[in-house]
């Protein structure tokens, strides 16, 4: 087996593991996140409820719904300052290991050596924050912040309107952040996915750059949940292109599964998991013999020493 095919194969168990760790890390967070919630609704409701009900007069007092909510929307914005961090660190973590594995696979297998150098920090954060489907990663994280800061003020109001009990509207936000935490949940699996791909892509596209002309293969997965509507990733599967060229799903199109772009391209990116398998076309660099048998660890130390 070719080292391009060990390190597809490392690649994605990495990936899947770096996906399993932070969901759960986010999982803590949003728990962590419900219960101070619930500790300042029970708060409010031992000073000011009658008879096991807190109302809305009785709270509009003093300023007294007004602080409560500023209390609530810092402890959201805290949680996706936390959230924002665990998604950035997973992101720089997965692009790089696509890109440097990828480096180690095609110098390996083309006895090549092509002057590959640290990522950077500038080349991570934009990778990020690429605008994919009209957004940047930020913009989409502050989106669903305010989004959710908003529901939870009217789920709160609404409670007090309505006088419900303590346990009826901790229910209600509960289920309200429970929905945030699947978003939360979402955006790692489709943003690490893209971070992955892109990594990869980069490698073989600097690797074209320097003499082993690379050609990139869509894969999908092969069963009833790959797309075959109007963005067609079933009819991508087995298609060899250059890889500076373009994939077209009917819909949108773009470099790499997670990239393809356009008007609608949310509906060809998010969940998506098609991968893409790479292939040396011609090699026109000279022969490096040295490299032959190098393990990743090794090529890491020796390659990139220099560069870091």
């Amino acid at each position: 087996m070719s080292n391009l095919n060990k390190s597809a194969e490392l690649i994605e168990k990495l990936l899947d593991a770096q996906i399993d760790g932070s969901e759960k890390v986010i999982a803590k967070r949003y728990a962590k996140l419900l219960n101070e919630i619930r500790l300042e609704l029970s708060k409010v409701f031992e000073q000011y409820e009658k008879d096991g009900v807190l109302t809305y007069s009785e709270m509009a007092k003093y300023d007294r719904l007004h602080k409560f909510l500023s209390t609530v929307n810092h402890l959201l914005s805290v949680n996706y300052k936390d959230v924002k961090t665990v998604v950035y660190g997973a992101l720089e973590s997965i692009y790089k290991e696509g890109y440097y594995r990828t480096a180690w696979a095609i110098e390996t297998d083309s006895l090549s050596k092509l002057a590959y150098a640290a990522v950077t920090a500038d080349v991570v954060t934009a990778m990020i924050e690429n605008p994919i489907s009209g957004l940047t990663l930020s913009q989409r994280l502050e989106k669903n912040r305010t989004n959710i800061i908003y529901t939870i003020q009217q789920e709160i109001t609404r409670g007090l309107v309505e006088g419900n009990t303590y346990s009826t509207m901790a229910k209600r936000l509960k289920e309200s952040i429970e929905v945030d935490a699947s978003k939360a949940m979402r955006i790692v699996r489709t943003e690490a996915h893209r971070a992955s791909q892109s990594g990869q892509l980069e490698s073989a596209v600097e690797a074209t750059k320097k003499g082993v002309v690379m050609l990139k293969e869509w894969g999908s997965m092969e069963d009833e949940r790959v797309r075959h509507g109007k963005s067609n990733h079933r009819k991508l599967d087995g298609e060899k292109i250059p890889v500076n060229d373009l994939f077209d799903d009917g819909l949108s199109k773009g470099l790499a599964p997670g990239q393809l772009m356009g008007a609608k391209s949310a509906s060809s990116n998010i969940n998506c998991r098609c991968v893409l398998f790479y292939s040396i076309d011609k090699i026109t660099k000279p022969d490096a013999k040295e490299l032959e048998g190098m393990t990743f660890e090794q090529w890491e130390k020796e390659r990139l020493k220099s560069s870091k």
